[in-house]
């Protein structure tokens, strides 16, 4: 290394040196590609699906029409003539009956041209549930009612694929943010208890996470799911199910938390305040958990990702959330069979969707822990 160097990273690391804990930990956040990615990612999929759904999805969730599995309406610009079109747009469907197979096919009908328009009017709702709206992002023109746009195809009652995918990563996500906020209360509790205390109770609460994490993940979820009865409200549904993903998940949590307390516990700041005087839970909540918070934070980030998928997986048995909610695991229950994905492939588009929201959340949880030690050489 040259004197030029060597003199440039000690003004580095004098600067760095200079600046607060949590200014270090942005600097070192927004200098990673990956973690930015991941970021990108989970805003985009909470901005469009959570929030603002109704938006941009061109249809209802629960809009049935006469297209019943239909193939995916792609949009083009150029139409079978050769013609350039500066509005994208999309051609009809016709429905066909197969004599030997005795099904329904849909066939591109060239003849019917349906233009697609921007921030077009459609059907009302209430955009954060609050404020009249009926402004989509996209669609086609309202006065014409057998226009029509199918991006992703339709199911078997002739609702838009791409409409009910967006409305699935509302609940989808927001069941794994609920259910990692549980995680985080009873884990990071329990585990700061465990590791303050010792003795007894430490005794006691490492054992019952040893207990529950010595059972395969997937067979617990899907017994503790069966048990749900199916005359509950899809609402009560929803809460248990959360629940129960965060009693499978927060024994990890916990062990963390405590390993991280056990080397806290014993540092100056810990000990004046038991000098003084201090509380049992106010050193726990006042100053152990708060400085393994950062830690927490990022543990929880990439267990995210796991709930999401335990989501889709009990979904996909038929033991998730059930209709009429709309997530990802209920749009793929729809191809738990091998005749949904034979015959009307377009089903399937779900997965895309959740495999680069886990790759989102995967990708900002290592962002995190690389920016939480910002002293580190790395």
């Amino acid at each position: 290394m040259s004197a030029g160097e060597s003199s440039e990273t000690l003004e580095r690391h004098k600067k760095q040196m200079s600046q607060s804990y949590w200014a270090l930990v942005w600097w070192r956040f927004k200098r990673s590609r990956t973690a930015i990615g991941g970021a990108i990612i989970v805003f985009l999929s909470f901005f469009i699906g959570a929030l603002f759904a109704e938006f941009f999805a061109p249809y209802h969730v629960n809009r049935q029409s006469d297209y019943v599995e239909a193939r995916p309406q792609w949009p083009h610009f150029v139409d079978q003539d050769g013609r350039f079109h500066l509005r994208p747009f999309v051609y009809g469907l016709k429905e066909e009956i197969d004599p030997k197979l005795f099904k329904r096919t849909y066939t591109v009908d060239t003849s019917k041209q349906y233009p697609i328009y921007f921030f077009v009017r459609g059907e009302p709702y209430k955009l954060l549930g609050l404020i009249p709206a009926s402004i989509h992002l996209f669609g086609t023109d309202p006065d014409d009612p057998e226009a029509h746009v199918f991006v992703f195809g339709t199911d078997r009652l002739g609702r838009d694929i791409f409409s009910r995918i967006i409305y699935g990563a509302r609940l989808s996500l927001l069941l794994g943010l609920v259910g990692q906020a549980l995680t985080l209360i009873f884990g990071a509790t329990l585990g700061a208890i465990s590791g303050y205390y010792g003795g007894g109770v430490d005794m006691f609460i490492q054992r019952t996470t040893e207990f529950l994490q010595a059972f395969p993940r997937e067979p617990i979820l899907m017994a503790l799911a069966a048990i749900i009865p199916d005359t509950w409200n899809p609402i009560w549904i929803y809460f248990g199910l959360t629940i129960i993903l965060a009693f499978v998940y927060w024994g990890g949590l916990c062990r963390q938390v405590r390993g991280l307390v056990l080397s806290i516990r014993e540092r100056e700041f810990v000990l004046a305040a038991q000098s003084f005087g201090a509380s049992d839970g106010r050193l726990l909540f006042r100053h152990l958990i708060p400085n393994a918070m950062s830690h927490i934070i990022v543990i929880a980030t990439t267990m995210v990702p796991g709930m999401i998928q335990s989501e889709a997986f009990l979904g996909f048995l038929g033991l998730g959330l059930r209709p009429p909610l709309t997530s990802w695991g209920v749009l793929m229950n729809e191809v738990s069979n091998v005749r949904a994905i034979r015959f009307h492939p377009w089903l399937l588009f779900p997965v895309p969707f959740i495999l680069i929201s886990l790759l989102g959340f995967n990708m900002l949880g290592d962002g995190l822990r690389d920016a939480i030690d910002p002293y580190s050489s790395r």
